[in-house]
C-alpha cells in the first residue's frame, strides 16, 4: 500500500475498531497515524493509537521517540494523552527510551491542569509496575500534585483538589 491509498483507507475506514484491525495489518499505517495525531491534532488518530499501545505495544515501540517529541507540540488533550501511549509502551522498553523523558513526567505533576493531572495519576500504575524504581518519586509526587492550585478556565477551582485526591487513591489502592 502506497502512502496516498493508506491516507485514504483512513478515511475510509468508518470505526476505530476497524482502523486499530488495519494498523496491525498494515504497519505503515501506524507512521500515518503518527503524523495525523502530531501535525493535524487529530483525536481520532490519537484514539487508535492508545488502543494500539494498549494491545500491541510492540508495534508502536519503534516510534517511541517520535511519539515522545509530540510533548512539546502542544499544551492540549493530544500531548497529555501521548502519556497514555508512551507509558503503554513500556511493556517493551528494552531499549530505556523513558530514561530521555521520565524527568519530563514528573515535571507534568506541577501542571495546574485537571485534564492533565487526572491522565498522569492514571498512568500512575502502569509506570511503578514497569519502572519500579520510579515508585518512591511517584508516590512523593502524587502527594504533592494534591497541592496544586487547580484552575477552570484560568479561575481558581478548589473542590477539584477532592478530585485530585480520590483519583490518587484509586490509582494508588492496588499497589
Amino acid at each position: 500500500m502506497n502512502i496516498n491509498e493508506i491516507y485514504i483507507q483512513i478515511a475510509e475506514t468508518e470505526n476505530d475498531n476497524s482502523l486499530v484491525e488495519l494498523a496491525k495489518s498494515e504497519v505503515m499505517v501506524i507512521p500515518v497515524l503518527i503524523n495525523l495525531m502530531i501535525d493535524n491534532a487529530d483525536c481520532r488518530a490519537e484514539n487508535v493509537l492508545i488502543e494500539l499501545s494498549e494491545q500491541t505495544p510492540l508495534l508502536l515501540y519503534p516510534y517511541f521517540n517520535y511519539i515522545a517529541k509530540a510533548l512539546d507540540r502542544y499544551n492540549n488533550f493530544i500531548s497529555w494523552n501521548i502519556w497514555q501511549i508512551v507509558t503503554n509502551l513500556l511493556v517493551a522498553d528494552y531499549l530505556e527510551m523513558w530514561e530521555d523523558i521520565k524527568e519530563k513526567y514528573f515535571n507534568a505533576f506541577k501542571s495546574e491542569n485537571i485534564a492533565e493531572i487526572l491522565i498522569l495519576i492514571s498512568t500512575t500504575q502502569t509506570v511503578i509496575k514497569y519502572k519500579p524504581d520510579c515508585k518512591e518519586k511517584l508516590l512523593i509526587l502524587l502527594e504533592e500534585c494534591k497541592n496544586n492550585n487547580y484552575k477552570i478556565c484560568n479561575e481558581p477551582a478548589p473542590h477539584l483538589k477532592t478530585v485530585v485526591s480520590n483519583a490518587i487513591k484509586e490509582a494508588i489502592a492496588d499497589l
